[in-house]
């Protein structure tokens, strides 16, 4: 849990998190290889650890230009300290380097996201709506039903213009397993209608989107502190959405958000 996720040519890397049964930081690096067909009982885990990975909690994460590197944003170490620093993984030399502050980074922070555009990174916190084409910021207004407000869950966006968020838990600390989505063509908000439910609930987790699947990894649920489960759902179509074990590659899509 607390840990981050993101795809890099065609590999969905993982690093960094929490087990919650040990009371333990992680100092783990690993990958999922999502170039090949796969059942979730038998994942094409490859392990990374050896590389020397960074070992903080509720960072983020995103792909370099031309897919050589990723980089970890924030995060917080064991004290409770948040990070204001950047790490870089160079994917071909399988090596780590911490980027030297030139003075302008922001303060330390976590429960971060991280986005990219023009080859270039950002990290942003809670923020409004910014226009990059007009430099201005705005209020995104939505149409009713909206989600329920809550903390720790994951999202994705699709190629068609659909944001899908997934789980999270309350201000009371409900752990939640509904599906929300926003059509920003329309700005309108909907629940997501899962075929198959499974009455799985989760925070602290992960989701990205790999072709068709939203693959969800780890987090926390009523009963597991820790999760070690990866699940998968077909969103592929705009009015049902499905559970699903086995993983079929197809054309790349490379958009995700933690």
């Amino acid at each position: 849990m607390e840990h981050i996720s993101v795809l890099v040519d065609k590999k969905l890397y993982f690093s960094c998190g929490y087990n919650h049964d040990q009371d333990e930081i992680l100092n783990v690096f690993f990958y999922l290889d999502v170039s090949q067909s796969f059942n979730i009982s038998a994942l094409p885990w490859n392990d990374l650890t050896f590389t020397g990975a960074t070992k903080n909690l509720a960072a983020s994460a995103c792909s370099g230009e031309n897919n050589n590197d990723l980089f970890i944003f924030g995060g917080f170490s064991a004290l409770g300290d948040p990070y204001s620093i950047v790490v870089k993984y160079d994917i071909n030399n399988q090596n780590w380097t911490d980027i030297t502050n030139d003075g302008n980074e922001p303060a330390g922070r976590n429960f971060i996201s991280c986005a990219k555009f023009n080859n270039r990174s950002i990290a942003f916190s809670v923020l409004p709506l910014y226009d990059t084409a007009s430099d201005s910021w705005k209020r995104l207004k939505t149409s009713d039903p909206t989600p329920p407000s809550r903390v720790c869950f994951s999202a994705v966006l699709t190629s068609d213009k659909r944001i899908i968020i997934f789980g999270g838990h309350d201000e009371d600390g409900n752990v939640l397993g509904d599906l929300w989505i926003l059509d920003i063509a329309t700005n309108q908000w909907s629940t997501g209608n899962i075929s198959n439910p499974n009455g799985l609930t989760l925070w602290a987790h992960t989701a990205t989107l790999v072709d068709n699947y939203m693959i969800v990894a780890f987090g926390s649920n009523d009963t597991t502190y820790s999760s070690s489960a990866i699940y998968m759902l077909d969103v592929s179509k705009r009015d049902s959405y499905t559970w699903v074990t086995d993983f079929i590659p197809s054309t790349p899509n490379t958009t995700n958000f933690k």
